[in-house]
């Protein structure tokens, strides 16, 4: 089995790539397979994570769907927003140029992952 990579997104602190499995003999370039068939890997600042797709899908709205001026008005003391993950031992702080750095990110790498799912669907 062979594995193919894309780059989604990538700034100057980091960057979002999609792994696709191909089956052998599977040469298209726009052809993916199932969602349950690739990984992607987020690299933020220090941060390397490995998402499936669905994981990937749910941390983007996770992050587009903060409101900082809320959360800075609650918590006025505080420099950092703080983001949840599912385990509940694990959490990332972020400066609020960061977390816009990461919502910008995250919402380019969405945007050509349905690209390459929407071409997919086309060609099939």
């Amino acid at each position: 089995m062979n594995c193919r990579c894309h780059l989604l997104s990538d700034s100057a602190h980091g960057r979002i790539t999609l792994y696709d499995r191909l089956m052998s003999g599977h040469t298209d370039p726009i052809s993916l397979p199932g969602q349950d068939e690739y990984n992607i890997t987020l690299e933020f600042n220090n941060i390397t994570q490995w998402l499936c797709y669905e994981d990937f899908l749910a941390l983007e709205w996770n992050v587009r769907s903060i409101d900082t001026s809320a959360y800075f008005e609650a918590h006025p003391y505080e420099e950092r927003i703080h983001l949840s993950t599912p385990s509940r031992f694990l959490t990332f702080s972020f400066r609020v140029h960061e977390l816009l750095e990461l919502r910008k990110m995250l919402s380019r790498a969405v945007a050509r992952l349905h690209w390459f799912e929407v071409l997919r669907n086309a060609r099939n």
